[in-house]
């Protein structure tokens, strides 16, 4: 009867050391966040004056926080819902196209989103439909 206890006892003993030397599973990470072709942020309307007259407009994020985006459409709907939240004052706000590449000019944040992270000069303003 001892003798048996003994080997139920082992090898139940064996069983749980098998379960624990089990290797865990490995996670996959998710893929990278693809690089833009054109990197676009929001700002006063009153820089279009500027650029068209052929003057450099610089951005500072030392001044000021700029968001970064990889559409017009994103860097428009990200103004249209802050103004909604009250987060930015309604006034004229238009996209513009930077000079640099995300990677370049980007500093990463939460949730896949970037903040202007050197100044950098505005290339041209997006024309949309407002």
């Amino acid at each position: 009867m001892y003798a048996r206890l003994v080997c139920a006892a082992l090898l139940g003993l064996s069983l749980f050391a098998c379960v624990k030397t089990q290797p865990q599973p490995e996670t996959v990470a998710a893929p990278p966040v693809q690089p833009c072709p054109f990197v676009y942020t929001y700002a006063p309307g009153n820089y279009i004056i500027d650029i068209a007259s052929g003057a450099q407009v610089i951005l500072d994020p030392g001044v000021q926080e700029f968001e970064l985006f990889c559409s017009p459409g994103d860097a428009r709907a990200a103004v249209n819902e802050a103004e909604r939240l009250g987060e930015l004052p309604e006034g004229d706000w238009r996209i513009y196209r930077l000079d640099g590449a995300l990677d370049e000019i980007g500093q990463p944040q939460r949730n896949n989103q970037y903040t202007l992270s050197r100044m950098t000069q505005i290339v041209d303003w997006v024309a949309e439909d407002l």
